[in-house]
């Protein structure tokens, strides 16, 4: 049985409905992807949460030179994940964005979660989350060049422009990403 990680990129409470950057829909998001991460951890999936854990002097940010509005700051509230989401024992948190330059999108940029996912041995990760065009597309497709089957939950993404989600999905296919929505994903694991 290959051995399976459940990727949760950036629901935080900035990128949510409300913050400070909010990405497209995301009350109809939270709900069904809490009960995914409830039934990955009874199956034994792994879960990682990525969070932008940004400096105030961050070169994304508008107020220097970046184009984007002040967002999750570290140690901040912005920053936290968004309720109901919160980290169990078990599961792995990484901060990104850490860095003053630099995007930080990909949860594997400067972060050395492929090394932790290497010496833990696992070979599946499924990627869900905020935002479709940037953090998450970045992540799922770090996964895949690092040699890890990778399966985009098709359902539990959201971008921060509602109509840039097909573009970044036929791009992640081409690129060898599974798309799936997380029901089947679910029947996966059972297997």
């Amino acid at each position: 049985m290959v051995k399976t990680a459940m990727i949760v990129v950036d629901v935080q409470r900035d990128f949510c409905a409300g913050g400070a950057l909010a990405a497209w829909d995301t009350p109809s998001l939270l709900a069904p992807l809490q009960e995914c991460i409830d039934v990955a951890r009874r199956s034994g999936v792994t879960i990682i949460f990525t969070q932008d854990w940004h400096p105030a002097n961050h070169n994304s940010f508008q107020t220097n030179g970046g184009k984007w509005p002040i967002h999750c700051l570290e140690n901040t509230p912005g920053a936290e994940l968004m309720p109901p989401l919160c980290a169990a024992a078990g599961d792995i948190v990484i901060h990104k964005g850490t860095a003053v330059d630099g995007e930080g999108y990909s949860g594997f940029d400067s972060t050395g979660l492929e090394a932790r996912l290497r010496e833990l041995r696992f070979g599946r990760v499924s990627v869900a989350g905020i935002a479709t065009e940037y953090c998450v597309r970045a992540t799922a497709l770090d996964a895949n060049r690092a040699g890890l089957e990778t399966i985009l939950l098709t359902d539990l993404i959201r971008p921060v422009v509602e109509t840039a989600a097909p573009k970044v999905l036929t791009e992640l296919g081409r690129a060898g990403v599974q798309l799936m929505p997380s029901p089947r994903w679910l029947l996966l694991l059972k297997k």
